[in-house]
Parts: C-alpha cells; sequence; structure tokens
C-alpha cells in the first residue's frame, strides 16, 4: 500500500478555510511515513506537477489570454461552443475563472491546484526530521520539495500578484499570493504577502535546493536537479532585474547541460499541396530531447486547451482557437521552428479544390500519443535567452561588452533552429534595436511553454483581442501596460473561504 499522507486527500488548508489542528482533526486518518522513502513517494504521489490529483492540468488557458492565439468564428454550433466556452479568458474578463468552468472549460482553477501541491511539499518539508534515513537521502527529498514549491509559489505570485519589475510596480507593496510554509492546520486565516515577500521566498528555497540537489544525483529528467535550479534562478533574477545574478545562474546551468539541439537534424518539410508537414519535433520530451533539465506537466495542459488536442487534420475552415499572425508569420523561411515548433491543419475550400495550411497549436512533444511523460519542460535554450536578455540590459545601462556576449549567444541558438546552409549571424550594435530582436526572438523559442504571458507583463507591452460569438456580434479588447486585467482575479472560491484574501481590482 502507498504510503501517502492522507492529508493531502482531505485537503483543508489555511487558504480555503478553517480547520482544527492538522493532528488534532485527522490522527484517525493519517498513515503517518516512517522511513525517507516512505515520505519520498508522498513527495511524488502528490507534489510532483505529473502526480494526483487526477494529474489535472495547471493552467490551459494561459496561452489564451496571450497574443499567440487568435479566435476564428464559423457559424456552425460545435465553433460557436468552442469560442463561447473559453471567450472569458480570450477578453481577460473579470470573472473568467468562475465563467469558463461553468461553460465546460478545464483546467482553470490554477490557484487551488497550485496550493494542494504547496501543501504536499510543505508535509515532506516538515517530516524530514520525524523519519528515518541517510543524510544523502534526506538532502535530495529535501531539494526536491524545496525546488517544487518555488516553482509553484513562482508561478502563483506572477498570475495574481503585479509583475515585479512592470511600469507603476512596487513590489514592496504591491499584494502578491498568501505563503503558507507549514502544513500543520489552524483557525487562522493567511493575508495575501507582498510580491517582494513571495519572490524573496522562492528565491531562498531555490537557493536552498541548488545546494541540496548538487550533492545529489537525479534519478532521471522528471526529478529537479541542480541544473533545473539555477536556470529557475536565473529566470527569477531575470524578472527582478538582478542582470548579474541572472548571467550567474545561466552560467551554473549551462556548465552542467549546455547542449543545444541541432534541428538540422530533423526533416523539416513544410505542408504541400495535400502533403502534410513534417511532425513537431519532441522538443520538451524529457525522453527525447537533450535540452530538458526537468520535465513537468501533463499531457492534458495540451489535450483540454482551447486549441485543442494539436492533432493536424484537414478541415473546412479553421479552428475556433489558432496560432495568431504575430507569431506564426515571424518566423523566416529558412528557420525549421516554423515546421518543428507546431502542428500545421489544412483549410479546404471547395470551391476551389484548394488546401490552405495553417498552423494549428505550438506544440513540442510529437503528438498526444507520443507523450509518456512530461508534456512541458525547463531547457537549456531559456538559459541561453536569459544571459542574453540579461547582457543586452546591461549594455543599455552603459556595459558595451554586453552586446557582444548577447549576439554570441543568440546567434548560437539561431544556427541550431535555421538550415546551415541559409543561416545568417546577426549583427545588431544597437543595444536597444537588439533588445527588440530579442523579445522576438524569445517569443520564437519559448512560445507555448507558459513564458509568453509573463514576458508580456514584465515589459510592459500591449495585446488585442477580436472574437466574434455570433453572425452579428464582434467584441474586440486591448489591455495596455498598468491596466488591471494583467493580474488575473483570485477566484471567488477562494476569497469567499478567507476573508482575510484581498482582491485584485
Amino acid at each position: 500500500m502507498k504510503k501517502h499522507i492522507i492529508l493531502i486527500f482531505l485537503f483543508c488548508t489555511l487558504i480555503f478555510g478553517s480547520c482544527k489542528k492538522f493532528l488534532e482533526e485527522s490522527s484517525q486518518n493519517l498513515l503517518k511515513p516512517t522511513t525517507i522513502s516512505e515520505l519520498a513517494e508522498t513527495l511524488l504521489g502528490e507534489g510532483f506537477s505529473l502526480s494526483e490529483p487526477a494529474n489535472i492540468p495547471f493552467h490551459t488557458y494561459i496561452d489564451l489570454i496571450t497574443d499567440d492565439v487568435e479566435a476564428n468564428y464559423l457559424n456552425d454550433p460545435l465553433q460557436i461552443s468552442s469560442l463561447t466556452r473559453w471567450a472569458p479568458g480570450f477578453l481577460w474578463k473579470k470573472t473568467m475563472f468562475e465563467e469558463m468552468p461553468v461553460l465546460g472549460a478545464s483546467g482553470t482553477d490554477s490557484y487551488t491546484i497550485y496550493y494542494t501541491k504547496i501543501k504536499a511539499c510543505n508535509v515532506v518539508l516538515d517530516y524530514l526530521d520525524k523519519v528515518s534515513g541517510t543524510v544523502a537521502e534526506k538532502n535530495k527529498v529535501k531539494g526536491e520539495a524545496l525546488f517544487l514549491r518555488s516553482f509553484y509559489y513562482f508561478n502563483l505570485v506572477n498570475l495574481y500578484g503585479k509583475a515585479y519589475s512592470a511600469n507603476g510596480a512596487n513590489p514592496n507593496t504591491d499584494l502578491g499570493v498568501p505563503l503558507v510554509l507549514k502544513s500543520d492546520v489552524t483557525r487562522d486565516l493567511i493575508k495575501r504577502a507582498t510580491v517582494a515577500q513571495v519572490y524573496a521566498q522562492v528565491e531562498q528555497d531555490l537557493l536552498d535546493a541548488y545546494e541540496l540537489l548538487k550533492i545529489t544525483t537525479s534519478s532521471n529528467v522528471y526529478h529537479p536537479g541542480s541544473g533545473g535550479a539555477c536556470l529557475l534562478l536565473s529566470r527569477v533574477y531575470l524578472y527582478e532585474k538582478q542582470w548579474d545574478k541572472s548571467i550567474d545562474f545561466a552560467n551554473k546551468a549551462l556548465a552542467i547541460k549546455s547542449t543545444l539541439k541541432d534541428l538540422n537534424e530533423v526533416p523539416a518539410l513544410p505542408a504541400s499541396g495535400f502533403t502534410e508537414a513534417s511532425p513537431p519535433y519532441q522538443m520538451s520530451n524529457a525522453l527525447v530531447s537533450p535540452e530538458v533539465y526537468w520535465g513537468y506537466g501533463d499531457s492534458k495542459e495540451y489535450s483540454s486547451a482551447p486549441l485543442g488536442s494539436g492533432v493536424p487534420g484537414v478541415l473546412f475552415s479553421k479552428g475556433a482557437f489558432t496560432v495568431s499572425p504575430s507569431l506564426g508569420d515571424s518566423y523566416e523561411a529558412d528557420d525549421r521552428r516554423n515546421v518543428l515548433y507546431f502542428n500545421y491543419a489544412g483549410e479546404y475550400n471547395p470551391s476551389t479544390g484548394v488546401l490552405n495550411w495553417y498552423k494549428y497549436y505550438g506544440f513540442k512533444y510529437g503528438s498526444l500519443t507520443a507523450i509518456t511523460n512530461n508534456a512541458k519542460a525547463l531547457r537549456v535554450s531559456e538559459a541561453y535567452l536569459n544571459r542574453a536578455e540579461a547582457n543586452i540590459q546591461k549594455a543599455i545601462l552603459g556595459n558595451i561588452q554586453g552586446i557582444s556576449a548577447a549576439l554570441t549567444d543568440l546567434n548560437l541558438l539561431r544556427s541550431k533552429r535555421f538550415t546551415t546552409s541559409k543561416f545568417q549571424a546577426i549583427n545588431i550594435t544597437d543595444a536597444t534595436t537588439l533588445f527588440e530582436f530579442y523579445k522576438a526572438e524569445r517569443r520564437r523559442e519559448l512560445c507555448f511553454e507558459d513564458q509568453r504571458w509573463f514576458d508580456l507583463r514584465r515589459w510592459n507591452l500591449p495585446v488585442s483581442h477580436t472574437i466574434q460569438l455570433s453572425v452579428t456580434g464582434t467584441q474586440s479588447k486591448t489591455i495596455s501596460p498598468g491596466d488591471s486585467e494583467f493580474t488575473l482575479q483570485i477566484p471567488q472560491t477562494a476569497i469567499r473561504a478567507n476573508a482575510e484574501l484581498v482582491q485584485n481590482p
């Protein structure tokens, strides 16, 4: 029998309501771990992103709210139903998290899902000193639990708190999310910590995780190791505009793993006539790609998403939600990502007999049937990009050497993405111009990897969406830097359960 802690199954936290103290209320239902192997099993079964509850996706809407997605109307009941289901998110409605589930959308309650995982991490951390096992075994489990908790809090604060360094933001006073760092349950309700406080906790957890994981051996890429901790630290410092620290931890990540997949090794034939394009390369599949530091996420992150399963096919119209032209058209003809980072579908015109191929979805995992373990990943290419961005920012501040360092990283990455005979190195010498190029390059490389929404927020970029839900009704909306829509609403279920939670404007 798996000795998972029943506390997670009976999930009741400070965030959603009040209960009696954990040991008082659930002692009869609690199967306490006594060995480190049992505690590791608890973390694997309850704390990892590939584990229960029911492999529920974290946020199927995360791409829908960016400029990487467009909506396509068709006067057809199924198409209208799909458009209607996701329209609250597409238009950034304040009630999107209440409306979308009622309309049939799944994977939208990120708040609950992340805190469920955090609860499991806290249980493991609290029990470490109460179980038997070697120091090395405990260090590994502790390092993994700290890494996972930091990853979950980082995503939470970037969904429900203002961007750390956005225009007009003040992380020392802006509200983030509640910090729950212990597994015991009391009657006290927890207020939201500031964005700066959450970031400080994320940083500390990651630094501690890095020290523990660098002296242990990760069993496989589904368990976070020191490389993943370094990459995530590089991202955290990038968001905080701590350029030197971001570079330092990108360097540390690349010292552990630096291989970029050369897409010239993969067939990349574009669709032509009635012949489909080459299938996407499984860039984030931990069993296939050499770039993966850590593989996470369930296939439902895609199969339940508004853009559909990602399986290409011949249709008589575009899908309800597809890759936007601003992203899809940004790839050069010899950029092999143009084929290998997307699934294509054919829009057939019966009157002309012409089949027009279009990017149906960004999908770096082959096909749904090819996903065996993880759907997403922390990858090597991000380490190069983080380092490049930090160096560009240093150049903007006056350190001109940052330009050459950034160009080295960008050209190395692009040389592995373009057809070799067609590749031309970029040589942009103006830092501001290079930053504009970089932002487009990061978007091309990391699209549909949970990065674009956060990048839009921290770069102060606007987003415009238009959606048609009936023959005569078209709705358009633009959100601009500083608008409240860039900070998502905390779900009403959490607000009602915790009187101390202050809602976002």
